[in-house]
């Protein structure tokens, strides 16, 4: 009995033996590579862009201080960029690994060894699963608070366009069929100061106008207004609002004074807090807060929230697409045209995948067929790739 075990093992491959060790060490070692030049490419453009914005930003400090501070920006910057760029510079990595698999004739000696079709995918499976995982704590915790730290540091662009202070001025956005003109202050909660709110009804002409001092958060999807009046201007023969408003003395109508007026406006205190940042850049705690909360427009937050955990998929189901076609078209020998093709499968899945969440983004794709169709496409085609290959 124990011969037996032993002629059984020499013939089956161990599934999580040596070539699986080895081809996922080869994976991360090139993928590695294609990560340091991505990164370096990306870096040189952004730092040719915001340079002196970030140096501007640096403490009136010299010598190496200042070196440190930019290494900083540095590391938080590539922090971003890996979380975009994660799927892809996985793909070339396998891709690449792939290529001096075949080079070298290892592919061969490989499958003379009796080792299936399915155990040589073994080791793009498992790191195709890092690769995600790696993914993962970057969408919900890496770099998010990378970018937090960069805007509350003012560096680059971020420092631009998420500046945590307040802005003076007031600020025009909609909640639903309400639009609103006020200066946000931020805080826990919010509140708003000199605030306009122009109801519109359902034909989308001026219903009320409120005007108030400031406002503040009084309970779920109602707002306290403070010092101020709500106004109604008079109807048409049509029901439509004539041109003007409150402070135009040739429109009459109905207005009511008021020093505190509660009223129905679904705008949520968390999301008006963070309503400058992105969605793809909110911290997880933000997230699971927004979550329960209803605001308009939602597509961008509704679309990330299932991206974050999408992309987890697409990294795999590149990895895996990389691996699967290299042994479908690199199988004996490598070919431009056949290098061609690999390169440009993983290109275009990538490119639909950015284009699909923005639809998304943009709600001219349901949240969840934004996020999930193209890694789940991407996946199916590996099967196919896989079936191709063991029927050829």
């Amino acid at each position: 009995m124990p011969s037996f075990v032993k002629i059984v093992r020499r013939a089956v491959p161990a599934p999580l033996g040596w070539y699986t060790r080895y081809m996922v060490a080869t994976y991360a070692r090139y993928t590695f590579l294609a990560t340091c030049a991505i990164l370096a490419i990306a870096l040189t453009i952004d730092l040719t862009l915001f340079l002196s914005k970030v140096l501007s930003a640096l403490p009136p400090q010299h010598g190496s201080w200042n070196a440190l501070y930019l290494a900083r920006y540095l590391i938080l910057r590539s922090t971003d960029f890996l979380a975009e760029l994660l799927p892809l510079i996985a793909f070339v990595g396998v891709f690449w690994a792939e290529i001096s698999h075949t080079y070298a004739r290892e592919r061969l000696i490989v499958w003379f060894s009796g080792r299936t079709l399915l155990q040589c995918l073994l080791p793009a499976l498992i790191f195709g699963l890092l690769i995600g995982s790696t993914q993962l704590m970057l969408n919900f915790y890496l770099r998010p608070a990378a970018v937090t730290a960069m805007a509350q540091d003012r560096l680059g662009s971020y420092g631009e366009r998420f500046d945590p202070r307040p802005i003076l001025y007031p600020q025009w956005f909609a909640v639903g069929r309400d639009v609103i003109q006020a200066v946000i202050e931020p805080g826990e909660p919010p509140s708003l100061r000199d605030v306009r709110i122009f109801r519109m009804n359902d034909a989308l002409s001026l219903q009320t106008l409120f005007r108030a001092k400031s406002a503040r958060p009084a309970g779920r999807n109602e707002w306290l207004l403070i010092e101020g009046y709500g106004w109604s201007p008079p109807r048409d023969a049509g029901g439509q609002a004539p041109a003007g408003g409150a402070d135009d003395p040739d429109v009459t109508g109905t207005k009511t004074s008021f020093r505190q007026k509660a009223i129905h406006l679904p705008l949520s205190p968390a999301w008006l807090n963070n309503r400058r940042i992105n969605a793809r850049y909110l911290r997880h705690e933000v997230f699971s807060v927004l979550q329960k909360e209803q605001f308009s427009p939602n597509s961008e937050f509704r679309t990330w929230e299932q991206a974050r955990w999408s992309l987890t998929a697409f990294g795999l189901a590149l990895t895996l697409l990389a691996a699967s076609l290299s042994q479908l078209f690199l199988a004996t020998r490598i070919e431009l045209w056949r290098l061609a093709v690999i390169a440009g499968c993983g290109y275009v899945a990538n490119t639909f995948m950015k284009v699909s969440i923005l639809l998304g983004e943009h709600g001219q794709l349901h949240a969840a067929v934004a996020a999930w169709f193209v890694p789940i496409f991407v996946l199916c085609v590996c099967v196919m790739s896989a079936r191709a290959n063991r029927i050829g």
